[in-house]
């Protein structure tokens, strides 16, 4: 969505709030049918958000604040699908109102260069700002700004659904979460759905996919968040089959995995056996299935909480994932 010359990417809406405007990633009509968790707070987090815009007035004035958190609230700078130099690589955003202040691309000759022959996907001087994966509030923009144009963008797109581990935790740095780094490998845009501890699969969350008309092709993770849940076998196992049933009605390409390797206790890796062999079942032959131990395996790239990957982890899935889409998608 677009406001004050600023295209909000992976935002349905802007919520006034007293902090501020929220900035809401789906639309009413499916976020009030989903969990408390994914409801209340998940539908509300930065995952995936940027602001993307054309500075035509010498420098952009951002006026942001977020949420206090257990992790640093930071926001990285692109220019095009080009990292921000040092002086411009990442922000801190802070609970007071902050001011981020952006100029625009230096050697704008140079990057555009770079971009085309490269074939890089964006135009450089669309400067993106890379949201934390926290809850921000916008508070308004200072400069002349304008929103990218469709030639400005990548001309396909890539949408994710899962867990935490695809809303990017412990990733360090959205840059760095596997979506992200998916895109970045096959040259396209991304839309990430990831919802931390919330990931529950809802029929409707697979309706909303597949309503949408964004994106080319797309991912979904499952079973993490409802291994750790209060599902029963059944429970998730009915789950899985209503929301791959809605995904495999869709012509464009629909990429599913199950749990990833872990370093849980050993009750809760026969279990995830199970949930592994479920999603397998339901998912092999409708979908284009890889088991999550076959994008990761290694109890080393799993972080200290025994669950989530850690970067080295994440980079794998990333490599893995997207060479297996690559072969379906181009």
């Amino acid at each position: 969505m677009v406001f004050q010359g600023i295209d909000f990417h992976n935002v349905d809406s802007l919520v006034k709030q007293e902090q501020g405007y929220a900035m809401q990633r789906v639309p009413d009509w499916i976020r009030l049918q989903l969990n408390k968790s994914a409801r209340d707070q998940v539908s509300f987090n930065g995952t995936g958000v940027e602001l993307r815009f054309k500075i035509k007035s010498g420098e952009a004035v951002l006026h942001l604040k977020a949420e206090p958190g257990s992790e640093a609230m930071t926001a990285y700078i692109y220019y095009g699908s080009f990292q921000g130099g040092w002086q411009n690589s990442s922000k801190t955003i802070g609970t007071q109102e902050t001011v981020l202040s952006i100029p625009g691309p230096e050697e704008p000759g140079i990057l555009h260069r770079i971009t085309r022959d490269c074939g890089l996907p964006f135009n450089p001087e669309v400067v993106r700002v890379v949201l934390p994966y926290g809850r921000c509030f916008f508070l308004g923009v200072e400069g002349e700004v304008e929103p990218p144009g469709p030639e400005d963008l990548p001309d396909r797109t890539y949408l994710a659904y899962g867990s935490s581990i695809t809303h990017g935790s412990l990733a360090l740095a959205p840059p760095c979460s596997y979506p992200f780094r998916i895109a970045q490998k096959l040259g396209c845009d991304y839309l990430n759905l990831g919802y931390a501890g919330s990931a529950f699969l809802e029929r409707e969350m697979a309706e909303y996919i597949v309503s949408r008309k964004d994106w080319d092709f797309a991912s979904v993770e499952m079973g993490i968040n409802m291994l750790y849940g209060d599902f029963t076998v059944k429970q998730f196992e009915e789950r899985v089959e209503a929301f791959v049933k809605v995904l495999s009605r869709e012509e464009r390409p629909v990429f599913a995995t199950s749990i990833f390797r872990f370093n849980g206790s050993g009750a809760f890796q026969e279990r995830a056996e199970v949930f592994r062999e479920i999603v397998k079942n339901c998912a092999e032959g409708k979908l284009i299935f890889t088991d999550g131990t076959k994008l990761l395996d290694d109890p080393a790239c799993i972080s200290q909480d025994l669950i989530h990957p850690g970067i080295d982890g994440i980079y794998r899935i990333a490599d893995r994932w997207s060479a297996v889409m690559k072969k379906y998608i181009q």
